[in-house]
């Protein structure tokens, strides 16, 4: 039998909460990349890493959505309407539950 230190235990415990699930994000790359025209190709590069980083990552779900957000913002902007309206739909509605879960 092994003996572990608690200093150890502790850290193996933290480490294991920190480990997220993976997350559905309610926007796909393909979908993004609709903003593609408009949105000059780092940016856009960026803003696919970012929300793919997200899916496995719980923390970055709301900030990439947020960014994703801004950026459909921008791009209606620009043309006066929206270029992907169920995307903000479910964008939206995903953001709305992370409040309500989240008390933000």
């Amino acid at each position: 039998m092994q003996v572990r230190p608690a200093a150890t235990e502790a850290a193996t415990e933290s480490e294991t909460a920190s480990i997220s699930t993976p997350v559905d994000l309610p926007v796909d790359r393909a979908e993004l990349e609709k903003l593609a025209r408009w949105i000059p190709p780092k940016e856009m590069a960026l803003l696919i890493e970012i929300c793919e980083r997200a899916r496995g990552d719980s923390d970055l779900t709301r900030p990439a959505l947020l960014l994703c957000m801004a950026y459909i913002d921008r791009v209606a902007r620009m043309l006066d309407q929206d270029p992907v309206p169920t995307v903000t739909e479910r964008v939206k509605d995903h953001l709305q539950r992370l409040r309500e879960r989240h008390g933000l």
